[in-house]
């Protein structure tokens, strides 16, 4: 397949998942790939090496090199929007909470797009871990960039949500090695698919994304955030010295239990396949070739104590059900506990804890009404944790 021939990415940040999981697997699939990223000093890394490589850590690891990329700074606005005016993808792998900062890099590409005339479709898929984050990134580009042109961008720009699942640690030592979970998961809402889109291998579309993101979110970043949780409180550093310990892992995995059964009673998954995803996803975090810093995933804890979140969701939902999800709801508790140096969230969850009690701080961080069924199993646990 000839160069022109080649179907184009722009990955808006080069970090581990951008990298690990998203430019791996449009490598793998043959696409040319244009990384954006704002830390000068890894623009500079990548453009003088060349390559990075991801090793795949199973039972053995394997490297995977990487190259033939370009790799643009967020301030050579002219490049980085002539990359996503020619591109069929942009991907975002930013984190959710700058989301919004990619406004105007991705603003400008779309009014390069229409300037050109560039009549192919174009979708933005946003790769974070929340919901809907391609219809936020839409919503903030309304509200942020009134010099769009609305209708020609909906006429020809798809903004389809998604959903990523692959451990990526940060990488510590060097920053052209990322070691990375041999599967991955990356799905999109084929609904909200702007066509003609060349098919990718690696990433799927599905009819039913809510379904596709709940049963990861709700799932594996529970389970995730539990060992996370816990680990930190027992002063663990190593997400896999944490499931490791059992007294940690027996309650992520009665937690995940809870949250798999909510996920099943929802949207009629097999409950046999959801239980080898679930039981296969926590062994795997035993492993040592993987290894994964607590902090990492513990950061940030009003956010993943919200409403929707990866906590709080599957135990609202589990009592939708008519269950007591205790397990959920000790390690909501615990999470409550922490103090992270250096995490103005914590700060600020343990200001909140202070000022206003346990009862008023789960209704306005967690949207939890106060006196409902989990608001009590928590203040329950919390007198246990």
């Amino acid at each position: 397949m000839g160069e022109k021939a080649r179907p184009k990415i722009v990955i808006i940040g080069a970090g581990s998942s951008g990298r690990g999981q998203l430019g791996e697997v449009a490598y793998a699939a043959g696409w040319k790939i244009t990384f954006i990223e704002r830390e000068k000093s890894l623009v500079e890394l990548l453009k003088s090496a060349g390559k990075y490589t991801v090793g795949l850590a199973g039972e053995q690891i394997r490297n995977i090199d990487i190259s033939g990329f370009d790799i643009l700074h967020t301030s050579d606005i002219d490049a980085c929007a002539a990359a996503i005016a020619a591109a069929d993808i942009v991907a975002t792998a930013v984190l959710p909470t700058n989301l919004e900062s990619t406004v105007p890099t991705v603003a400008a590409g779309l009014r390069m797009k229409q300037k050109l005339g560039i009549e192919k479709p174009l979708n933005v898929i946003c790769c974070e871990n929340m919901e809907r984050s391609s219809t936020t990134l839409r919503e903030y580009l309304r509200r942020d960039a009134p010099e769009l042109d609305l209708e020609w961008v909906d006429a020809h720009v798809g903004f389809p949500d998604s959903m990523i699942a692959r451990a990526v640690p940060i990488a510590r030592e060097n920053p052209l090695y990322l070691l990375a979970e041999t599967t991955q998961e990356w799905t999109v809402d084929a609904s909200s698919v702007k066509q003609p889109m060349p098919a990718m291998e690696g990433m799927t579309l599905v009819d039913n994304q809510d379904a596709a993101l709940e049963r990861k979110l709700y799932i594996k970043n529970t389970g995730h955030m539990a060992i996370g949780i816990l680990g930190y409180l027992k002063g663990y550093v190593l997400m896999d010295e944490a499931a490791r310990d059992p007294e940690i892992f027996n309650l992520a995995d009665a937690a995940t239990r809870e949250s798999a059964a909510a996920v099943v009673a929802r949207h009629g998954f097999d409950p046999s396949l959801i239980e080898t995803y679930r039981s296969s996803f926590l062994e795997a975090m035993k492993s040592p070739f993987l290894p994964d810093e607590i902090l990492r995933v513990v950061r940030e804890p009003i956010r993943k104590l919200a409403r929707e979140e990866r906590l709080v969701g599957p135990a609202m939902l589990s009592c939708e059900y008519g269950n007591q999800p205790k397990s959920l709801a000790r390690v909501i508790a615990s999470a409550f506990r922490l103090r992270i140096p250096d995490d103005t969230q914590s700060q600020e969850l343990q200001e909140r804890l202070e000022a206003d009690g346990l009862d008023k701080t789960i209704h306005s961080i967690c949207g939890v009404p106060e006196g409902h069924l989990l608001a009590r199993l928590i203040i329950d646990a919390w007198q246990s944790v």
